[in-house]
């Protein structure tokens, strides 16, 4: 099994980036996107996993990455 990493992903170009080169690296990514910004279209570039969270659920979000085996996470 790959390593996973988390990416909390905002809006805009960056969380496309970081998704691409870290799976380039060998990476799976579990993706926490942000409901009000992040662009659906990130479900579609590859992610192990999209987990669609409202601003202000950090709960929510690390238990998604414990589930998910995310040892490390990228903002």
């Amino acid at each position: 099994m790959k390593q996973r990493i988390g990416l909390i992903a905002g809006n805009g170009k960056f969380p496309f980036l970081v998704l691409d080169a870290a799976r380039a690296q060998g990476f799976d990514v579990v993706v926490a996107a942000i409901k009000e910004e992040t662009s659906p279209e990130i479900e579609s570039r590859g992610a192990a996993a999209v987990h669609w969270l409202s601003l202000g659920e950090l709960s929510k979000l690390i238990e998604a990455f414990k589930q998910e085996g995310v040892q490390r996470a990228i903002m």
